[in-house]
């Protein structure tokens, strides 16, 4: 009896505690899930715990698709309020509102939700850095990507597109006439991007073996289910995931790229080497950069040394843009090719037309494809727009407001750390923007067309400054393998073709599910 009564008085603290500790997280989640309710803001109904989260964890909908539902059922159209979890986050459609988000007031929202990786490469790329260092490293890197510098890039892109072209006449020659576009397209790219980023030649068209195509590989498979939960408290608690040293991703790509990077670096500062590609732009950027900040000129070996200092341009954040320029380049412009390729394939009396353009252009420039010949191809530019207007690779993009903010024409205040999602998908497909939007027509993106319509509804490569850095020579990439293939090749459909796109609900860029699936025939006559 005295036993049990001892027990009794022990069990008794831990239970009230414990009670304790659930009536203060229940009351916690009370009010975190009535945020927006008391603030009068629509939005749908949260599971506490997690959130709004529940069609993405499992996944049941890609990232599209549940910011289509968003958009179209709970008022994201103008904005919705929904939970990521306990996080309270607003979804704004209203081309109005983004354009003060985005660009005039974009002093109140500098700073993307960009998770901390803890590997120091990952939190130095621009993608992710906030605040005034990103604004330093962005002022410098800019000029590296004007129409000019780009230019300089051109003849390493158009080898890149020739291996192309060779790729698809061997396939020929095997009988093999259907393609995984985005594989095929992934390998262009990746060949492209380690030329003109890294300074190295990967022929991994005619390699599929290379070291490059393994760390690709390796970089972009998914991570295991055990991860996942990692990942989400990345993305929650930055601040104590750093503290903890949380880390899923496998670095060995990442050291793979890293070593390329500096070992190219290394070589070309000791023997005074220069190349026409974008490490050379960066290493030219920071000796300007020194001779600006120091108001002098400086060595190599001064710039490898400790004798400077206040360096935006440090080894580190260089090696950091190379890799992003790698990450962001491939993958999302071998999926911008692989949709450009379904859309013309479907659509036979456009592609036509571009095929004419391509001529009636080359001819006048003596067959040469030259940066001016592309940008005279006004019809091509408009399919890519419709193409990237349908088939956006990053269906949304975010910010985060870095200052307390009053939407304009409400009164709802955004708090400082909270974050603005903007569907960049729904946008797209809204038909109050595009008529029909589910039609492939190049004719939205005439001159007349444009002005008719804001600038805020058409947003792949997002808008203001923090817009996408390399989105001219992402375009120019694109269509100079587009112009290659175009004069050799036609796009039709195969029995693999899928109509419509099946889009992959596990990523959170957007991927057809089943692959981008096209048949390529020989052209008959120019």
């Amino acid at each position: 009896m005295i036993a049990q009564l001892v027990s009794s008085v022990c069990t008794f603290p831990l239970v009230v505690g414990l009670l304790a500790v659930i009536s203060l997280a229940a009351l916690y989640l009370q009010k975190t899930y009535t945020f927006w309710e008391v603030r009068g803001v629509g939005g749908p109904k949260p599971t506490w715990v997690i959130g709004n989260m529940y069609a993405r964890l499992r996944p049941t909908h890609s990232m599209a698709e549940y910011d289509q539902l968003l958009y179209k059922e709970h008022g994201g159209k103008r904005f919705c309020g929904y939970y990521e979890f306990t996080q309270p986050c607003l979804m704004i459609g209203d081309p109005e509102l983004l354009k003060h988000v985005m660009v005039k007031d974009f002093d109140h929202f500098t700073d993307r939700s960009f998770v901390t990786f803890n590997e120091p490469v990952m939190d130095h790329m621009l993608l992710g850095l906030k605040g005034g260092v990103w604004k330093a490293v962005r002022a410098v890197m800019t000029p590296t990507f004007s129409s000019g510098k780009i230019k300089h890039t051109l003849q390493l892109v158009k080898d890149c597109a020739k291996n192309l072209v060779i790729y698809f006449d061997k396939e020929f020659e095997k009988r093999s006439m259907e393609f995984e576009m985005k594989e095929v397209y992934g390998m262009f790219t990746m060949d492209a991007i380690a030329s003109i980023a890294f300074g190295v030649n990967s022929d991994s068209l005619n390699n599929t073996q290379n070291e490059f195509s393994a760390a690709a590989a390796r970089f972009f498979t998914p991570p295991p289910r055990w991860k996942r939960p990692i990942i989400f408290f990345q993305f929650l608690w930055p601040q104590i995931a750093r503290h903890l040293c949380l880390n899923v991703i496998d670095r060995t790509p990442i050291h793979f790229f890293t070593k390329v990077v500096s070992d190219t670096m290394k070589y070309r500062l000791e023997n005074q080497l220069r190349r026409s590609d974008f490490l050379q732009l960066l290493l030219d950027a920071r000796l300007q950069e020194h001779t600006n900040n120091n108001k002098g000129t400086h060595s190599a070996a001064d710039l490898t040394s400790k004798k400077i200092t206040n360096q935006v341009l440090t080894d580190l954040v260089i090696t950091a843009q190379c890799v992003l320029f790698y990450i962001a380049g491939y993958d999302t412009t071998a999926t911008t090719l692989s949709f450009l390729s379904y859309c013309l394939a479907l659509h036979p009396h456009i592609q036509q037309k571009c095929m004419q353009e391509i001529d009636r252009v080359l001819e006048k420039h003596d067959g040469k494809i030259t940066y001016e010949c592309i940008t005279e191809m006004t019809y091509l530019d408009m399919v890519f727009a419709e193409t990237l207007r349908l088939y956006p690779p990053a269906p949304r993009v975010d910010r985060t407001v870095t200052k307390d903010y009053t939407l304009p024409g409400t009164n709802l205040t955004l708090y400082k750390g909270q974050k603005v999602t903007i569907p960049i998908y729904s946008i797209h497909r809204d038909p109050d923007n595009y008529p029909d939007p589910e039609r492939f027509d190049p004719e939205r993106f005439s001159p007349e067309n444009k002005a008719s319509r804001s600038q805020l509804v058409y947003l792949p490569f997002g808008s203001g400054p923090r817009n996408c850095i390399g989105m001219r020579f992402a375009l120019m990439e694109a269509k100079v393998a587009v112009v290659y293939l175009l004069q050799e090749f036609a796009f039709i459909p195969s029995k693999k073709t899928q109509v419509p796109i099946i889009i992959e609900q596990r990523s959170g860029l957007l991927k057809a599910q089943d692959g981008v699936w096209v048949r390529l025939a020989k052209r008959t006559s120019h």
